[in-house]
């Protein structure tokens, strides 16, 4: 699949914003995990009271946090290639260096993201036809899978907002009249095929 999504357009502007709800639900989810660890491990040691309580925890915060990502998964790349466009029409400073840093950090998130996808795809048709979602050995499996993808998923909550950034200063810089140059359309990329 070729990324056709253009600045400043439409769906630019829906990705954005499904963005930010994901940014405000991972917080959510993140500070009502650090209560319930608080809550529920030992202050001085950090193990948790209950073993298998707080890993059924856990495994919950993990799928909470990929179900809050779901609508930001399928344009993720997109996300990502736009402000990789922006940034290399922006003036280099300090600030623009580390907006560069975060999304390369977005972009690999984001590789491993679809690639551990792929894998969960692989892992689900592979399990035997008794193995159906409610059973031990279908959620196993799905379990593994959402603790993968919670460290990316966490590095798109630490560093989704340079998005925005990256995105006013782009228009910014339009609206100034110093012009952002036009987009050349991608390549397909190795992510997009990985996509249902």
């Amino acid at each position: 699949m070729t990324i056709s999504l253009e600045p400043a357009s439409a769906a630019h502007r829906l990705y954005l914003s499904q963005l930010a709800i994901y940014l405000r639900h991972s917080r959510q989810i993140l500070t009502a995990w650090d209560h319930y660890s608080d809550q529920h491990s030992d202050p001085e040691t950090f193990q948790p009271y209950d073993e298998d309580a707080y890993g059924l925890r856990q495994q919950k915060r993990d799928a909470d946090t990929l179900s809050a990502f779901g609508r930001v998964y399928y344009h993720a790349d997109e996300l990502v290639y736009v402000a990789e466009q922006q940034l290399a029409q922006l003036s280099p400073s300090a600030r623009i260096r580390r907006y560069a840093w975060q999304v390369g950090e977005l972009h690999e998130a984001t590789q491993c993201l679809y690639a551990g996808y792929a894998d969960w795809r692989a892992v689900r048709d592979a399990l035997p036809e008794s193995a159906r979602p409610g059973t031990k050995a279908y959620e196993e499996p799905l379990a593994e899978s959402y603790a993968e993808a919670w460290s990316y998923l966490d590095q798109w909550a630490i560093h989704g907002q340079a998005l925005f950034a990256i995105n006013a200063l782009a228009r910014k810089q339009l609206r100034t009249g110093s012009g952002v140059a036009a987009i050349a359309k991608p390549a397909p990329t190795a992510a997009a095929a990985v996509r249902r």
